[in-house]
């Protein structure tokens, strides 16, 4: 939400900036603040790095969506223009056996979910009738294309090379590595344990998610859950900067 975005109107002589803490300046607006938890636990921020400007509506369109709960992981299929001039059908054969489900061709692409951590709290915000509705996110998420149809064709390529390689019978060099007990042991732990979060993921089964685009009906009635309905006033525990620091981490500078 940009400042264009809020509408500010002129208020009553209340406090000066000064009073507030703030530099001496002229306030243009009070404008009320409620904290709702309506979509508490349930509000993810999607980011996607590979674009260098907002989504628009309508531009996604997803094919398929789904999401592993447990793991909080998530996929999108995102259909390809195969009619583009600028699609090349010949590579988009040669890749389409990545898809593994019988399909002759590449026609769509794949993002998948990156848990980004979060050293602060975000917040959704809504502006509505001159009132600020603020809800937690719970959890900011990159979406990155995924190349695992690349895996899928390179196994079969060398899958092929072996073949081949048998057929001739011919002789492969093969390194010998040693390592020390305790390397052997440490490195055994971090593959059983990488393994292991790897078997759990996978275990998983998918859930189907639906899409729901901005201006549909879904949509709209989910933005407006974003809203509080409670106006009664919260008293503040805290002073100003307790609480940023509680929202947005320490504003302190650091100190070399």
């Amino acid at each position: 939400m940009s400042s264009d975005d809020v509408k500010m109107e002129p208020v009553s002589r209340g406090k000066t900036a000064a009073e507030y803490g703030l530099p001496n300046e002229e306030i243009l607006a009070e404008v009320p603040v409620f904290l709702t938890q309506k979509l508490a636990r349930q509000l993810h921020l999607l980011q996607y790095p590979q674009k260098n400007s907002r989504v628009q509506p309508g531009e996604l369109n997803p094919r398929e969506a789904r999401i592993k709960p447990i793991h909080g992981k998530l996929e999108m299929d995102i259909p390809l223009d195969v009619e583009s001039p600028m699609y090349n059908e010949e590579r988009g054969r040669e890749l389409g056996v990545g898809l593994g489900d019988g399909r002759q061709l590449l026609d769509i692409t794949t993002l998948d979910s990156v848990n980004i951590p979060q050293n602060s709290e975000y917040l959704a915000g809504i502006m509505q009738n001159g009132e600020l509705h603020l809800t937690a996110i719970d959890k900011i998420t990159q979406l990155r294309p995924s190349l695992r149809y690349l895996d899928k064709v390179a196994e079969r390529a060398l899958a092929d090379s072996k073949l081949e390689e048998e057929e001739e019978g011919k002789a492969q060099s093969v390194q010998v590595t040693i390592r020390s007990a305790q390397a052997e042991e440490a490195l055994r732990q971090q593959q059983n344990s990488i393994a292991f979060m790897q078997q759990k993921l996978e275990e998983e089964p998918w859930s189907d998610l639906a899409y729901y685009d901005v201006g549909t009906s879904e949509s709209t009635a989910m933005l407006s859950r974003l809203v509080a309905d409670n106006r009664e006033p919260l008293v503040c525990k805290t002073d100003a900067d307790e609480y940023l620091n509680l929202v947005i981490g320490s504003t302190a500078p650091d100190i070399a």
